[in-house]
Formats: C-alpha cells, structure tokens, sequence
C-alpha cells in the first residue's frame, strides 16, 4: 500500500512537472523567431494567430480530459508567470526574471513586492479590483441539472493593468526650462525679427529627457515647478541603447540597474500624487524589436522586451501616468504593422500590473502629421486584431513643419518647426492625443566628428558642423526656425 500511495504521489510529481515545461493558459508558444516553450500545457493546444505570434488556447478536443483549473483566469497576477519564462534567457547576465514567482525580483527595498495580492502603488486606486480576480469564472449549475463543461476563457486582455488611460494632453503642459535656457542662448546671437520670433518659441511645451544616469533626481523639481501642469518624460535609459549605436550610445549599465532607474523614478512620481505625468517609454527600442537584424541588436532583443515589461508594469499601475510606449515612425515600421502589433503584446502580456494610454511617433523624425495618422489607423487596426484595443497615439510635430520625407535622420537640411504642442488637436484625427515636441527641437542628432561620430551625420543632406547628440546646435536651430510652418 505504501509503494502504491509513493508511486501514484510520484507519478503525479512527474506528470506535474512535465506539464509545467510547457506554456501556460494563453501564454506565447510560437511565431517566427520565437525560442520559448512550443508545446501547451494539458487540455490547451497552440493556436497561430499571425506569422508572429501563437498562444495557447483551449483544446475543445480533448474530451476525455477535465480542463485545468488554469483555465480560468489566474486568480492571483503571480499565477501566470509560474515555472515559465516567455522569453527564455538570451541575457547571460540576467537571471531568470520569472524565479520564485516574482518576475521582477526585489531590487527596490523600499518597494512592495508588486504581484503580491495588491496594486505596488498602494490601491491609489481603490475602485480597481484585481483585473483577473473572478471575471469569466464557470457559472455553478442550477439545482437538479446536470452538470456542463466550463465554455472557453478568453485570453487575459493585453491591455489590462490598474493604471491610467486618460489622455493628460488635454491639461495644460509644462515647458521644460532647459529648453527655455537653451533658447536663450541662441537669442545672444540674434536680432531683429528672429529674436522677436526665438522669444515666443520659448512658450512651446517640450519634453523632458531622463537619458543619464543622474536623470532620475532630477524628476523631484519637475514636478513641483509644473504644479498642475502635464510633465511629459522620455524614458531614454534602456540598456544598450540603439544597440549601441554610435551617435546615441549609452542607457543603464544592465538591465538590473534600469529596474532601479524605474522604481526610482516610480517612487518619486508616487510621493507627488496630485501630479499629472506622461511617461513615454524609449525611443527606437520597438523599432529595433522589429527590423533590426544585427548581431548587436539580436543579442539584446530579450533584454530589451523585460525592460519595456518592467517599465509599462510599473509605470502602467499607477493612476497619475499615462503611458506611451515608443513606436518609430511609418517610414520606418509602416510596412510592418503586424509584426509592432505583436511584439507590443508580447511586451503587455508580461506587464500585467500596467496599461499603456498608446504610442508615441515621429520621435527625432521629419514624417508629415498626414502619414504619420495613416500609420497610426493601421497599427491601431493591427494591435486590435491581436486584443489590445482602443489605443492613441501623441506625433512628434517639433521639426516635421516642411514635412520632408527622407531617410536622412541625423540634422537633415531644410526642416523647420512644426505644429505647437497641444492636445486633442485635430477632430478628425480621433486617435491622435497630442501633437507634441518630443525631440528638444534644436538639440543635435549627433555629429560627424569626435569619438562619437556616426556616418549617418556625415551626408550631404545633413547640416554640417553639429556637435554630440543632445547638444544644443544653434545653426540648427535657426534653421528651424526659420522655417517653421506655422510660422511665428
């Protein structure tokens, strides 16, 4: 009886423990260059939804075997990561950032354990239940009747986090004095008409870059000068960065340190509740996910996607952010909608505490207002074929007035300022949450000099003489101002 009682607890462990190997209830299991587990687990089967992306789903053949209990929607956001990672471990540096049912491990001693039975931020708010807790569970049968087989559960939504979906662009927002400063160095250069016009630029709302390590600090007196105002941050700290590109080399030192940038700056954002922030999550790091090939962008891919998972987890959770996550621009992506749609899943299926409001576009670009909108219906159709529904976007209008199309991306001749930072601003653009100077307009996209110089600074079609990334370039400037449209 006792090798009987050992055996069957044995038998059990074995089959528990093959099961597990495989993806869970509606997690990823295939897809071109997928490397995660292909099978499904017991009573799911794969289901390819594009070229991109397979989950699993419920095998209504499989008669004779009960669903498992996890088929319904976890109960707990711990659930749905156990004894899986969806992405593998590509990052020999990085451990398993699944281990013991806490994806994102504890690097922030101050911060609670963010899938421990309540929202990070301390239920700020208090109205929102667990997302998964209870919804589509089997309804119990009626006295007498007989009992029926739970109907299928949908897949948990993309999309589903505690945090804000408010469009802050609609609030006043906050220009970032570094911007005015750097305005003003170039009005010491000029007279007369454009002097008069560099002043009122000085109005225009910009964004705000936390693209270096002391960044972070620097967000505590953003907040308190903007008051009421919206703050919008670009997160530009990712590991990497550009895989390594030379003009915009940098980000985190590992993916370990960019948690703690995010937790940070979290923390910061959280001791502020009354602000309103926009977070816009890393620019060309989607771009990067989807079209780039080298070695040196292969190799950080799966790094990359935890990142933006860590980011949109926490940022997303919270009820004062509304997140954007970067999403290039049509000329670059607009062929490939279908693979953004699912890259951008994959990235929310692992972030389940967040939500994004949408995507950012035209980041450091030139695209027309007009293309850029065509590009957003076609990504917004695309993410909504794969259930992530209802997204917006905010475009880059900061050097796009000329609308010059090229591949020229580096301090191209010829541009000028474009439409004002302003929300809502187009009623028959009902996607479109802002246009909104995103690139600080006037700061260089690199040089074609010095330990950082970058071939794509040195064509013809780029204005000459410009200093690093990031630095203020005042010929450019003047460029841009000269040229704006509308004018000043």
């Amino acid at each position: 009886m006792k090798f009987i009682v050992c055996a069957s607890i044995l038998s059990a462990a074995l089959f528990k423990l093959t099961d597990a190997a495989c993806a869970g209830p509606y997690a990823q299991c295939g897809g071109n260059n997928f490397s995660g587990e292909k099978c499904c687990q017991s009573g799911y089967k794969c289901v390819s939804i594009n070229e991109w992306y397979a989950q699993c789903e419920v095998d209504n053949s499989a008669q004779a075997a009960p669903a498992p209990s996890a088929a319904a929607p976890p109960t707990s956001n711990a659930a749905a990561w156990d004894n899986q990672n969806p992405w593998g471990n590509q990052n020999q540096q990085q451990q398993n950032p699944w281990e013991n049912q806490n994806p994102w491990g504890n690097q922030n001693q101050q911060q609670q354990n963010p899938w421990e039975n309540q929202n990070s931020w301390e239920n700020q708010n208090q109205q929102q239940q667990n997302p998964w807790e209870n919804q589509n569970q089997p309804q119990a049968p009626q006295q007498q009747a007989p009992p029926q087989q739970a109907p299928p559960q949908p897949a948990p939504a993309g999309n589903g986090g505690n945090g804000s979906s408010q469009n802050f662009f609609q609030n006043e927002i906050y220009a970032n004095p570094k911007f005015i400063e750097e305005v003003d160095s170039s009005m010491a250069k000029l007279d007369g008409d454009l002097k008069a016009k560099a002043e009122k630029v000085k109005s225009v709302p910009t964004a705000v870059w936390l693209a270096w390590e002391g960044a972070p600090g620097e967000v505590a007196q953003h907040l308190e000068a903007a008051g009421s105002k919206t703050v919008v941050f670009i997160m530009y700290m990712i590991p990497t960065r550009d895989c390594n590109a030379n003009a915009s080399a940098g980000g985190a030192s590992s993916l370990e340190a960019y948690k703690g940038h995010v937790d940070n700056i979290a923390n910061t954002i959280k001791s502020h509740p009354n602000s309103k922030v926009v977070m816009i999550l890393e620019p060309d790091t989607l771009g990067n996910l989807v079209t780039a090939n080298s070695e040196a962008c292969k190799n950080v891919h799966t790094l990359h996607k935890n990142a933006l998972s860590y980011g949109v987890n926490v940022f997303g959770s919270m009820s004062n952010v509304s997140v954007y996550i970067d999403a290039a621009h049509g000329a670059w992506l607009g062929n490939s909608t279908d693979k953004v749609a699912a890259v951008i899943k994959e990235i929310l299926n692992n972030a389940p505490n967040g939500k994004i409001r949408g995507l950012s576009t035209n980041i450091s670009n030139y695209q027309p207002v007009a293309s850029e909108y065509g590009y957003h219906q076609k990504l917004a159709s695309a993410l909504s074929a794969v259930g992530v529904p209802d997204m917006h976007f905010v475009v880059d209008t900061g050097r796009n007035g000329v609308g010059i199309s090229s591949d020229t991306w580096c301090n191209l001749v010829g541009t000028g300022f474009g439409e004002r930072s302003k929300g809502n601003p187009n009623p028959g653009m009902p996607l479109l949450d802002a246009y909104m100077w995103l690139k600080t307009p006037g700061e260089a996209d690199g040089s074609s000099s010095g330990a950082r110089a970058d071939p794509g600074c040195a064509k013809s079609d780029s204005l000459p003489g410009a200093p690093d990334a990031g630095q203020w370039f005042h010929d450019y400037f003047v460029q841009l101002l000269t040229n704006a449209k509308p004018g000043f």
